[in-house]
């Protein structure tokens, strides 16, 4: 049996504009590498594909009752990074740029401050703590960006955060310091700290310095009583749980006057 599939795809004078073309660059670069296009508001997975020379025009996007906007999500060394709201049209080639150091792109704004203080609690008492704190704030258009950071002070765990808002609502991560990934054969110095590629939800501080072996070791984690091992070359490192990021917020930045 021989049988004709006929594919059907809207008619390209329709009023809806059914085509997106961009041209993409990531850090300054021709993007090369997968995307998806999700719509504005709604995280609702509109079409994805892959890009070779950051050149893509996206065909035949679904039809709505009203034109939306889109944000294009890339994937980078594991994480995702999302670019400003662009919308479909078949007159306009977008020029997209995307930091993955600065959210979708550099901080924009008011200046404008937040204070807080970091504590951890350790045998149910609050005791004041140095963490990485990052503010984040879910802009007016419904876009993200990231318009701070800093380091809360290790004895009274108070920070003063730098910003630049446009007067959405921004949320505080505190995370903690996770180091660098295991590196073949590199020199190490008491006070670094080293993370497994395969994450096991510890981090490693070096003790003893010296030259890390040319595989990774057995990691261990923190059982309470197996703190510190001596691996190949002599070095001792110490297994200390990494705790997932927390946030506080919605909050609103103070305009800096």
């Amino acid at each position: 049996m021989i049988a004709d599939f006929i594919t059907i795809y809207p008619k390209s004078d329709l009023p809806y504009q059914h085509t997106l073309k961009f041209n993409l660059k990531v850090d300054g670069l021709p993007y090369i590498g997968s995307f998806i296009l999700v719509k504005e508001n709604a995280a609702k997975y509109i079409f994805g594909g892959s890009i070779a020379n950051g050149n893509y025009t996206a065909r035949y996007l679904p039809e709505y009752p009203s034109l939306p906007s889109f944000s294009l999500l890339i994937f980078k060394d594991g994480r995702i990074y999302s670019s400003e709201l662009i919308k479909p049209d078949k007159a306009i080639v977008h020029d997209i740029a995307i930091s993955t150091s600065g959210g979708g792109g550099a901080p924009s704004g008011d200046p404008a401050t937040i204070t807080g203080k970091v504590e951890r609690v350790l045998d149910n008492q609050a005791e004041p703590t140095a963490r990485q704190l990052v503010a984040i704030e879910h802009k007016p258009d419904g876009s993200w960006s990231v318009t701070g950071n800093t380091t809360s002070n290790a004895e009274t765990g108070s920070y003063t955060l730098e910003v630049l808002t446009e007067g959405g609502d921004t949320f505080v991560l505190a995370i903690d310091e996770y180091g660098v990934p295991f590196t073949a054969t590199a020199s190490v110095v008491q006070g670094d700290l080293i993370h497994p590629t395969v994450p096991n939800g510890h981090v490693y501080r070096v003790e003893i310095g010296g030259t890390l072996p040319a595989t990774e070791p057995e990691w261990w984690i923190d059982t309470g009583t197996t703190h510190t091992r001596t691996i190949e070359g002599d070095i001792t490192l110490r297994a200390i749980p990494f705790y997932r990021p927390l946030a506080h917020g919605p909050i609103k930045a103070e305009p800096t006057l």
